[in-house]
């Protein structure tokens, strides 16, 4: 058995909403790219994914908590898979879609065993909050990576006027505009 007795799963844990919201995010398309002209975008699960890999890094760099911030930028989207992929038109306003995040998030993670639900609304809140210094990174990261990608569909030939508009340089800190730069 590949977990043997050490699994400290119960059969009353049921982490599957994780899983299938995790699997969800696999194919809901970023829809501010398709906005930009882009046919086959990213997925909100690529970008979540780059940014896990790019928090790694600096986190060791910085001398941050690597696994917090892998785990922040896992799940910093985990929302999507229930409320979507909104552009910021499509927002009726950034507070009350901040709450509708939120309340998905928690529904979500209220279905975890109870040491896993408390990490991640840990997390989820820490991140939300934007009080340290691991927050403030995911969030400046998640603007780095867009613009990763804004670089990755400019080289493919797209519509660089239209995909300007995603340029992140203004929010990020010297260090993040400069990867950007170089990228």
């Amino acid at each position: 058995m590949l977990l043997g007795g050490n699994c400290p799963l119960s059969l009353s844990d049921d982490p599957t909403a994780l899983f299938a919201a995790a699997g969800k995010l696999k194919t809901l398309k970023r829809r501010g790219w398709a906005k930009a002209g882009i046919i086959n975008s990213e997925s909100v699960a690529d970008h979540s994914f780059r940014m896990a890999i790019i928090g790694a890094f600096l986190a060791d760099m910085m001398k941050l908590d690597s696994g917090k911030i892998i785990r922040m930028c896992l799940i910093h989207d985990i929302a999507e898979s229930e409320i979507g992929d909104l552009t910021p038109e499509e927002k009726e306003s950034e507070e009350e879609h901040r709450k509708q995040e939120d309340t998905a998030a928690r529904s979500i993670f209220d279905t975890l065993p109870p040491k896993a639900r408390k990490m991640l609304l840990q997390d989820w809140t820490e991140l939300m909050g934007m009080r340290t210094n691991e927050a403030k990174l995911v969030w400046q990261i998640d603007k780095l990576e867009m613009g990763l990608t804004m670089k990755d569909y400019m080289r493919a030939g797209g519509d660089k006027k239209k995909l300007k508009e995603f340029n992140p340089s203004w929010f990020l800190s010297k260090e993040l505009k400069s990867i950007l730069e170089k990228y």
